[in-house]
């Protein structure tokens, strides 16, 4: 099977630092996604066009894992999922909007290494 990444660039807001930013996901946001199997790794870019900048990349077992957790597109997650989040998801979701301006996502599927 192959993993999927899902790479997501991200926009704090101008009040929020970075540092508060990175021990809320590390220490509140990730381990949600331990619960559905997967992995993240937060970011910050030291070079190019986002130098500076933040980014997280979710680190998936398979296709078929993602579309068990949110089977369309930006669309709800499943009941499944839910079951799995519990109600931190609800409320982790709202504390990560006050710290970054969205949460624009791309899947890219591994083929090769």
């Amino acid at each position: 099977m192959a993993k999927v990444f899902g790479v997501t660039p991200l926009e704090l807001r101008p009040d929020v630092n970075g540092e508060d930013f990175v021990k809320f996901w590390i220490e509140e946001y990730a381990p949600l996604g331990v619960r559905l199997g997967w992995i993240s790794h937060v970011l910050k870019a030291d070079r190019g066009e986002r130098a500076g900048k933040y980014a997280v990349i979710w680190e998936l077992p398979s296709v078929e894992s993602r579309d068990r957790v949110r089977p369309i597109a930006g669309g709800p997650i499943s009941e499944e999922a839910r079951r799995l989040l519990g109600p931190d998801w609800d409320k982790l979701n709202e504390k990560l909007k006050t710290f970054i301006t969205g949460f624009p996502s791309t899947d890219y599927v591994e083929i090769g290494r």
